[in-house]
């Protein structure tokens, strides 16, 4: 995690074209172990604040449903505490930036630039462990600006909720998510529910400045009952509604009563499967539980399933919109002469040092300047640039025509930021040039216009600069976004506003995102040969009309199977698919060429044909058992893992072909530990399990399930539980084998580790 105003930051600076290949090389590893999609997840220069209110930054963060986590890429040169460059009081920092995110609850893990040139396949099976279960089921955060609920009066979609929350209790439930984009009034339902009860109500949220603004919200909601914030050194609160950081609350469980409270909120719930949040839940015995998310929903409806076994509500950013509950979205689309089709891609957005490079074009720099002066001059806008040199150079052409304007950044002190965004919100400043400022939850009504000024392929970078200005404000009619089109390539062209919101027809000032009323409105108005009221000042040819290829490929290949995912289905080992395109054999549906990587696609119907072509037969609740032990008879031995797995899996199951995966951990690691006490070879040389007294129970863990368990389990034998701590045969394939067959099975096994190992054994005669 990087921080600003620190010797390791210099450092930083100094070494960004090296380290800029070790961040390339760490998505190259993510993709290739976790796939191109998830990979997209990942958010480059995170910022967050250390406790002691610091700015920092992250190098990738990943936030899934259940958990945060930071990944950090070190140079061994310059983080060593003995290096020559860095001194012991910034090693001192870091320690102090990693414990910061510990204690917010963030999962961090960290590599150096030479373990991912070197052990490549290591950090995979990292990968895999640390990420297995969440993974599976992650999704960003929303990036919506946050907001106030408004008007206390509910409005419809905070009615339907209330309802909905009502119906699950009826049905004896106790605990709900609710999943409502920010800025649509989540706390306000939650405080009128709670208030409905009227049990005395605990809320809880992981950031100081929530508990704040949200213990004003209960004043404003529910005056009646009286609200303190517990803080450690005043003790525990005798007030009706108790708000807290889950922090402090977690550290003091003995000052309260299990059933003290009857209702409790845990904002922000994306966050509870932290073991804070975990601890606090299920130390209380409440009578309702709701947790309050802007996290985006899966096409399932399903989320935090862990957890909050309910979802009683959902509301997302384009219903949002058409609701009227957050402003109508226009788009000026500006053609620029810059060619970005050379700039490469590392999985999750252009390689940043490519891209400041291309657009180190002043012209383009100043027809952003013009494109605010000629059509949205004194509006309050945003300009969104690559990174602070550019924050800083636009800011300056601004002011040299006559706009007043400022950069900001997350980089400058506290005090220094928070003058120039009340400058701005007063109108002292009418243009904010702002890069990594973006991630920190600035709120912004007062901006009506956004100038795209950052090409970017994320999804999670583009809704972020969008969120900024979509809060109501009185006498806010919309946002006007100015989105930049660079010359790229189809499969690299930068996201968009049209592209966001799948809207292919394209008027300069026209609504792209708005209720469907004020859409027909509009169109008729054009119709009419009219130019809409809110884009008369603004200068553009009324007439324009252009068709938008809103091709997203994301979209295309979302039904299909990756190669993977059609090797899983086909019961066959890793890269047997991706082998018979490459010769030929097999002809996939899409195909995608992104830097150095090509990725296939296969639609999903035609898996028997692909079945029928390679004379592959599915695994059955009738073959199951002769699939299994032919299996075990033609098992790859690149290594010695699979035999070993299974010797462990016949004497380990119990009598319903469960076992539990620390006992297969010990089992695993007492084979290998076992030969290297009798000076017998343990593994050909450069395999993980030749090093075994060096292994943690994680590291062993990781291996067994990254390698020898895929095998198993793509093929559907063995397969692992939700609680994670468990394997379990197949049901079928259990009853099915006999005595005989695991004898059988294990006799396979001991002569497949018999044959291994004599080839492993050095000749007679040998040195």
């Amino acid at each position: 995690m990087t921080t600003p105003h620190s010797a390791s930051e210099q450092i930083r600076i100094e070494r960004s074209a090296e380290s800029s290949s070790s961040e390339d090389l760490f998505v190259d590893i993510f993709q290739e172990t976790l796939g191109f999609e998830r990979t997209q997840l990942l958010i480059p220069q995170y910022p967050v604040r250390d406790i002691y209110d610091g700015g920092r930054f992250i190098d990738f963060a990943f936030i899934s449903r259940l958990s945060k986590y930071a990944f950090e890429i070190d140079g061994e040169a310059w983080h060593a505490p003995e290096g020559e460059m860095v001194s012991a009081q910034t090693y001192r920092d870091q320690l102090l930036r990693q414990n910061s995110l510990v204690y917010q609850g963030w999962k961090v893990y960290r590599w150096t630039d030479i373990q991912l040139a070197n052990e490549r396949e290591r950090i995979q099976e990292q990968l895999l462990l640390f990420l297995e279960r969440e993974i599976a089921q992650g999704t960003l955060d929303s990036f919506l600006p946050k907001q106030e609920a408004g008007e206390i009066s509910l409005k419809e979609h905070q009615t339907d909720a209330l309802k909905e929350l009502d119906a699950l209790r009826q049905q004896g439930k106790t605990i709900a998510l609710l999943t409502h984009a920010t800025g649509t009034g989540k706390t306000h339902i939650a405080i009128s529910d709670a208030q409905r009860l009227g049990l005395r109500t605990l809320y809880l949220a992981h950031r100081k400045p929530l508990i704040s603004q949200t213990q004003a919200r209960f004043s404003e909601l529910w005056p009646d009952a009286s609200s303190a914030i517990y803080q450690k050194k005043s003790g525990k609160p005798e007030t009706h509604i108790v708000l807290s950081t889950i922090q402090a609350i977690s550290d003091a469980l003995e000052q309260f009563d299990e059933r003290e409270f009857g209702y409790i909120i845990i904002d922000e719930s994306h966050h509870a499967a932290a073991d804070t949040y975990r601890k606090v839940i299920s130390y209380f015995r409440a009578k309702f539980i709701l947790g309050l998310t802007a996290t985006p929903e899966r096409h399932d409806g399903q989320s935090l399933t862990e957890i909050f076994q309910n979802c009683a509500h959902r509301l997302e950013l384009e219903e949002a919109i058409q609701r009227g509950l957050l402003v109508p979205i226009r788009c000026i689309r500006v053609k620029t002469n810059v060619d970005l089709s050379k700039v490469r891609f590392n999985g999750i957005d252009y390689r940043s040092s490519d891209l400041g490079k291309a657009l180190q074009v002043p012209d383009r720099d100043r027809l952003i300047v013009e494109t605010y002066t000629e059509h949205a001059i004194g509006k309050r806008a945003v300009c969104f640039c690559l990174d602070v040199t550019h924050a800083e150079t636009m800011a300056e052409l601004f002011n040299q025509q006559g706009v007043k304007s400022s950069h900001v950044s997350g980089r400058m002190s506290d005090k220094q930021k928070d003058q120039i965004l009340d400058d701005y919100r007063s109108g002292v400043i009418q243009v904010l040039c702002a890069c990594d400022i973006l991630n920190e939850g600035w709120d912004s009504p007062e901006t009506e216009v956004l100038l795209m000024a950052r090409p970017t392929l994320s999804k999670v970078v583009y809704v972020q600069q969008l969120g900024r200005g979509t809060r109501t404000a009185p006498g806010k009619e919309s946002l006007l976004v100015f989105d930049f089109i660079d010359n790229t390539s189809r499969y690299t062209q930068a996201l968009n506003t049209h592209r966001l919101f799948r809207n292919p027809h394209y008027r300069p000032g026209a609504l792209v995102a708005a209720p469907s009323n004020l859409v027909a409105e509009e169109e008729a108005a054009y119709a009419r040969g009219e130019k809409p009221t809110a884009i008369l000042g603004l200068h553009l040819w009324v007439d324009k009309y252009e068709a938008i290829d809103i091709f997203r490929w994301q979209d295309e290949v979302k039904e299909m199977y990756q190669t993977r995912e059609l090797e899983v289905e086909l019961g066959v080992g890793d890269n047997v698919v991706k082998h018979w395109v490459t010769s030929g054999k097999l002809l996939p549906d899409h195909t995608i060429l992104i830097g150095n990587q090509t990725y296939y696609y296969f639609k999903k119907e035609r898996l028997s044909d692909i079945r029928q072509q390679f004379n592959l037969t599915p695994v059955t609740a009738e073959n199951i058992k002769d699939k299994f032990m032919e299996f075990t008879r033609e098992m790859d031995m690149r290594y010695s893992y699979k035999p070993v797995l299974l010797l462990g899996l016949l004497q380990l199951a119990d009598d319903k072909g469960k076992v539990k995966i620390p006992d297969l951990v010990a089992f695993f690691k007492n084979f290998y530990r076992q030969r290297l006490e009798n000076h017998q070879v343990v593994e050909k040389s450069g395999s993980r399990m030749e090093q075994v007294k060096d292994l943690s129970d994680a590291a062993i863990e990781a291996i067994l399930l990254a390698h020898p368990f895929e095998k198993f389990e793509r093929r559907k034998f063995v397969h692992r539980l939700k609680e994670l701590t468990l394997l379990k045969f197949d049901p079928v394939l259990w009853k099915r084998l006999t005595s005989d067959d695991k004898a059988e099975l294990k006799q396979f096994a001991e002569t497949a580790l018999q044959d291994y190992y004599q080839r492993l054994e050095p000749n007679p005669g040998e040195p």
